[in-house]
């Protein structure tokens, strides 16, 4: 009985690893996929940011919803060493200690299979995100008013 017991925790911490690591990013594919330089991100600029940073497309699809970081990458990368801990779900994040102007490019609803988005109004918040072992953020977990 012990054994089993034993067994069935061993599968659910693997279960939670495999868990955490298919949502990490690398460092490169986080800025790839999140930064931006633009001051602005309107409809046409979503769908061709979307398409020449090549993240249009997933395994599933259109990728339904991305958010770019109007910001360097120095800056944004302090939030690893400089950003207070956040926890969602049991899961520790780290949330910047200043706002960033982000922009939603969200999947139109009209032709989803074409990946033509839309970009939301820019807006100020803070961000939250996972960092490596070497304090590179690797995972956009999302945004936060306060």
């Amino acid at each position: 009985m012990a054994l089993k017991g034993m067994s069935l925790i061993c599968l659910l911490f693997i279960a939670t690893s495999v868990i955490s690591i298919s949502r990490a990013q690398n460092p490169m594919a986080f800025r790839r996929k999140h930064l931006t330089l633009l001051d602005t991100i309107d409809h046409n600029r979503c769908t061709s940011e979307m398409r020449n940073k090549r993240i249009a497309m997933t395994r599933d699809g259109c990728k339904k919803l991305n958010t770019f970081i109007h910001a360097p990458e120095e800056v944004v990368d302090a939030t690893c060493t400089r950003g207070r801990v956040h926890v969602i779900k049991g899961q520790e994040y780290k949330k910047s200690i200043s706002k960033f102007r982000v922009t939603n490019c969200r999947l139109s609803g009209e032709y989803p299979n074409d990946c033509e988005y839309l970009a939301e109004k820019s807006a100020w918040k803070y961000i939250v995100i996972s960092c490596d072992q070497n304090d590179r953020p690797v995972h956009f977990a999302g945004t936060l008013n306060w």
